[in-house]
């Protein structure tokens, strides 16, 4: 009889076991940590070279060939005509009104084999190409992306590798000309190898293993998630590691700064990840040897997590047009803005830039002393922290 019973418990267990959706999780041990760093400094080291020269013109499709290599070396699925990662972006026409190419896309498709929504997709992106050279300096563009790309690889090795069921098909791609007016990103989805309706979340990484003016601040900001119903609620529950913690503001906070504008334009739920432009953005200085390479592979961990998570919901994320400001971001921009504060000497700040700071810190700690935010004050906050932006950094 008892063995019975426990025989009957075994079974119920099993079938609860059974019924109860695993939570696809990328957490490994300190050794595989240590592996997945070193893989990014790999990757961030050989793009922001010198070999690359600030992957420019016919330095960016150097890249781009480089990054179509690993995707096959990844079993990536190419996803443009005559089989190819590459997708060419055209240019204006030549001397004799020849046809021109400006920039090369790059786009694999991983879909396993089980998935409940192939036709469905969730995408994982990033920007190569930089600012190329002058006679005398390279724009080596290490956190401006070499970081991103490297989290897009890495991210694609982590899924590929893994046997965990995902449910809709992944894209991962890397964009050209984003330093152009985003015309890489424009020209993908206005030619998508895949219909847009079909494309149900987009997660864009621009700037990452730096920080925010070069502030201690170890955090990754995550931008836009307050369109995405539930993204907020997925991105908690992820642990992002120590050096990363996750920081959620809204997109309007920054305005349009990244590959992911297309994609917002028409309202498919996007993710920006960043942590933040740092004091050598878009100059010569902008070296491999700063950047924090644990710091980009823990996003990298959390980055991923979320993907999987959002590609094996049974519904995916709908569009919030007016999402409203949560309590969080006004607090986040109030710590920003001490830790300008601090800076404020050493970077040599006019009063009229002091006093922009001064204003948003006085008005963050006063919504955050009335518990509440009201649509004016959201109005203020996007304004004062675009200002903050455009003027300080």
């Amino acid at each position: 009889m008892r063995s019975h019973l426990r025989l009957t418990q075994i079974a119920i267990l099993f079938a609860l076991f059974a019924l109860t959706p695993l939570r696809w999780t990328c957490a490994e041990s300190d050794d595989a940590t240590t592996a997945r760093t070193a893989n990014v400094r790999e990757i961030i080291e050989h793009l922001a070279s010198e070999d690359f020269a600030g992957r420019r013109g016919v330095d960016a499709r150097r890249a781009a060939e480089y990054l179509a290599a690993e995707f096959e070396k990844l079993d990536l699925k190419p996803v443009f005509d005559n089989e190819s990662y590459l997708q060419p972006v055209p240019g204006p026409p030549g001397e004799q009104n020849e046809s021109t190419i400006a920039g090369w896309n790059v786009t694999g498709r991983y879909t396993h084999p089980e998935a409940r929504f192939p036709e469905e997709y969730v995408i994982i992106a990033a920007h190569h190409d930089h600012l190329g050279r002058t006679a005398s300096d390279i724009y080596f563009g290490a956190d401006d992306n070499a970081s991103g790309v490297a989290m897009v690889l890495e991210a694609a090795r982590l899924i590929t590798s893994s046997d965990n069921v995902i449910n809709r098909s992944i894209l991962f791609v890397s964009f050209d000309l984003e330093e152009h007016l985003l015309f890489g990103s424009r020209w993908w989805t206005a030619h998508a190898p895949v219909t847009l309706e079909q494309v149900k979340f987009i997660i864009v990484a621009d700037m990452l293993g730096r920080s925010l003016g070069d502030l201690p601040l170890e955090t990754v900001f995550l931008f836009g998630a307050e369109h995405g119903a539930g993204v907020r609620e997925s991105i908690r529950k992820i642990d992002f590691g120590p050096a990363a913690k996750p920081t959620l503001l809204s997109d309007d906070f920054v305005g349009l700064r990244s590959d992911y504008g297309p994609f917002r334009d028409r309202e498919i739920p996007f993710l920006f990840a960043s942590t933040g432009q740092s004091r050598d953005y878009h100059t010569p200085q902008d070296t491999a040897d700063k950047i924090d390479f644990k710091q980009v592979a823990e996003i990298t961990t959390g980055l991923t997590e979320l993907l999987v998570d959002v590609a094996n919901r049974s519904e995916p994320p709908r569009w919030i047009l007016d999402p409203p400001v949560e309590m969080g971001e006004v607090k986040a921009i109030e710590e920003i803005c001490e830790q300008i504060r601090r800076k404020a000497e050493a970077w040599n700040l006019t009063p009229v830039q002091r006093f922009f700071v001064d204003q948003a810190s006085t008005h963050a700690r006063k919504i955050l002393r009335q518990k509440e935010i009201t649509p004016a004050d959201q109005a203020w906050l996007t304004r004062t922290t675009q200002l903050l932006l455009f003027s300080v950094f």
